[in-house]
């Protein structure tokens, strides 16, 4: 073997020689640019689009109310009345500035619903020139203020507010004249069967509501928007229906409610002229849906909606109408009128013409001969006008085969007190105010017994914090066990 070869033997107790450390090679100065130029556009990636999300939160604005009653959210009525705004509309709050933050917290969902909407927010004491130009009195004021037109509201109420843009946004008041002398329901009738509720919710609809007295007077006003006949227990003489198919040619507007026992001359006219058929019967509902909510059988309940700007947006509402009568299209070739209906009964209804048990409450039905359901409880109809007004090209009617269905016993059901305003509004031709009114706001507090306040207490005190407790000292005997 050669010497050269031969290994030497490394001496016992020396380490063996490490290897040099690779050292890896310096990036030149173009490369840490790159790096840096790189990092750089990550973080204005990063900044561009935090700004972009900023911005779209600021112009798309959205909550959620999870709240059984939405009671942190605007009505489908004030949304609807909102977004009708063409110009721009300031709400301007007047009131000491601790107050700010809640009245921001509420007008801003005005805002959200339109961009129409600004808010301003303003102390009468820094401000005093300000609050003297809109006539600010007290604290907590807000002035709605469109081009030309201002309205003041002392409470912070979504109803009011939302009642004064419908006054702001209708221009000059509507006036419904009530026909009186004959038996009809009264406006100012503060009993079951009067109709001072529903006066009252003309009034915030924009509506002044007068009576009107044809036999002494036989002219319906120039000035009137609607005529509402509810309900007449005595015929009509005559004159009092020449002055109704007068104001009808004019492109007036007429609404009718008769009772089951109405007749006479206006029923002839308005089944002759209108083309409406005016049965005398009695409507009785055997669905025994009406039992749910305490209603009997000779309060027939309707659920379905013809397609109409009167119901069109009632579909998810129920309307009671109490001893009601039939009223449908008569298809009469000699009537030059237009009718369709708005509303029926359910299959399980029928039409009976022997009333002599209603005073007894003994209700007889024949299947053989009475009139099986659905049956139709109101029509619309329109009629070419041989006079025009300028603001009318067409007289309009409608025709409800029950006058209680607006008394002050049952305007509070369901979809009543709608169905009313929303026939008003159509008459009126305001047909862009036509919705769902908004219902008060229940708060539904949860009860809770002593010794179920009293558990949650200790598990909030005592049984959370020990078991936070327990789980760390699990967590220091695992650490030391290692």
């Amino acid at each position: 073997m050669n010497e050269e070869n031969q290994l030497e033997p490394t001496p016992a107790g020396d380490p063996t020689p490490a290897p040099p450390p690779e050292t890896e090679p310096r990036p030149s100065s173009r490369g840490r640019w790159l790096e840096r130029g790189r990092l750089l556009s990550y973080a204005l990636i990063v900044l561009a689009v935090l700004i972009a999300v900023n911005r779209l939160a600021v112009l798309h604005d959205k909550s959620w109310d999870l709240t059984r009653s939405h009671r942190y959210s605007l009505s489908p009525e004030s949304i609807q009345i909102v977004r009708q705004l063409k110009q721009p509309l300031h709400m301007i709050y007047f009131n000491r500035s601790s107050h700010f933050s809640s009245a921001k917290a509420f007008l801003t969902r005005y805002a959200r619903a339109s961009r129409q909407v600004h808010l301003d927010f303003v102390d009468p004491d820094r401000h005093p020139m300000q609050a003297r130009r809109y006539k600010v009195q007290t604290y907590g004021t807000l002035v709605l203020a469109l081009p030309g037109r201002t309205h003041n509201v002392s409470t912070l109420s979504e109803q009011k507010i939302t009642n004064a843009l419908v006054r702001m946004l209708k221009g000059a008041r509507k006036i419904a004249y009530f026909a009186q002398g004959d038996g009809e329901r009264r406006p100012a009738g503060t009993g079951r069967s009067g109709y001072s509720s529903i006066a009252r919710s003309l009034k915030s609809e924009n509506f002044t509501v007068k009576p009107l007295v044809l036999d002494q007077t036989p002219q319906v006003p120039a000035n009137a928007s609607v005529l509402v006949i509810a309900g007449p227990t005595h015929a009509w003489l005559p004159a009092e229906v020449t002055a109704v198919a007068n104001y009808l040619a004019q492109g007036g507007r007429v609404l009718f409610m008769f009772n089951f026992q109405s007749g006479g001359p206006l029923v002839h006219y308005v089944e002759q002229q209108l083309d409406v058929k005016l049965t005398p019967n009695v409507i009785v509902d055997n669905s025994g849906l009406g039992r749910i909510f305490g209603a009997s059988p000779l309060m027939p309940i309707a659920a379905h909606y013809d397609p109409h700007p009167i119901t069109n947006q009632m579909h998810d509402l129920a309307t009671l109408f109490p001893m009601a009568r039939t009223v449908e299209p008569a298809h009469n070739p000699n009537s030059s009128a237009v009718v369709s209906p708005l509303l029926e009964t359910s299959a399980a209804s029928y039409a009976i013409t022997n009333l002599k048990g209603l005073a007894s409450g003994r209700i007889r039905i024949n299947p053989a001969t009475a009139q099986h359901g659905p049956l139709t409880l109101g029509v619309a109809g329109t009629l070419p006008a041989t006079a025009v007004k300028p603001q009318h090209q067409e007289a309009r009617f409608v025709v409800y085969g029950s006058p209680d269905f607006a008394a002050n016993a049952f305007l509070g059901f369901s979809g009543n007190r709608d169905l009313f305003l929303n026939t008003m509004n159509w008459l009126a031709g305001e047909s862009r105010f036509i919705t769902i009114r908004p219902k008060p706001r229940h708060n539904t507090p949860i009860n809770l017994s002593a010794t179920q306040m009293a558990w949650i207490r200790w598990s909030v005190l005592g049984m959370l914090p020990g078991v936070i407790l327990l789980a760390g000292i699990f967590v220091w005997w695992r650490r030391r066990r290692k």
